[in-house]
């Protein structure tokens, strides 16, 4: 039993070891680079608070097929609502499935810590690489911390598969350059 014990923490201690020492995630810029508009385009598909609730993000990515453009986001501050409040710029509360699309800028080369923040299911990329993933439903909270390598200045693809199922919601980001502190990211770089 002993030796079961020291396997498995031997082994857990490699994986976190694994974690922390894998490389950051290289973006790949926008080519051509853009002159985007400011905000973020933004397809919804809402059920309502009716029987259809959308349980996870297979089931979302599935109901935006039929989603229709929505008012352009500001960005991605999104703050955690009060229950009943309208999802970002949906007219609607409850079982909201979104697509979101456009630009993040990044002022300078370097290597960058990005997090995520959903109330419920995100999968979110930038520069073709997956920086957050909730496949379930879960309160206004951080999801995972990627760190990322940003070869140059520029505009960089961004494309997020969000829902909110009942209560509130959220979608937002934190970001900073290594050895900085985290801090929400401003509404002005992203573009459309």
């Amino acid at each position: 039993m002993k030796l079961i014990k020291a396997g498995a923490l031997a082994a857990a201690m490699a994986l976190i070891a694994g974690a922390v020492m894998s490389a950051p995630l290289k973006l790949q810029p926008a080519n051509p680079q853009p002159s985007p508009q400011a905000g973020l385009n933004v397809k919804y598909f809402g059920t309502g608070n009716q029987h259809k609730k959308i349980r996870d993000l297979s089931q979302a990515k599935s109901l935006l097929s039929q989603a229709q453009p929505g008012k352009p986001l500001r960005g991605l501050d999104y703050r955690d609502t009060s229950k009943g409040e309208d999802v970002m710029t949906f007219d609607g509360a409850y079982n909201v499935a979104a697509e979101v699309t456009g630009y993040m800028r990044f002022d300078s080369p370097g290597i960058y810590e990005l997090e995520t923040w959903s109330n419920d299911g995100i999968e979110a990329s930038v520069g073709g690489q997956q920086i957050g993933r909730v496949t379930g439903i879960q309160g206004c909270e951080a999801n995972q911390r990627i760190e990322v390598e940003v070869p140059k200045a520029g505009w960089y693809p961004l494309k997020i598969v969000y829902f909110q199922k009942l209560g509130s919601s959220c979608l937002m980001m934190k970001s900073g350059k290594q050895g900085e502190k985290l801090t929400w990211v401003p509404n002005d770089i992203f573009g459309r």
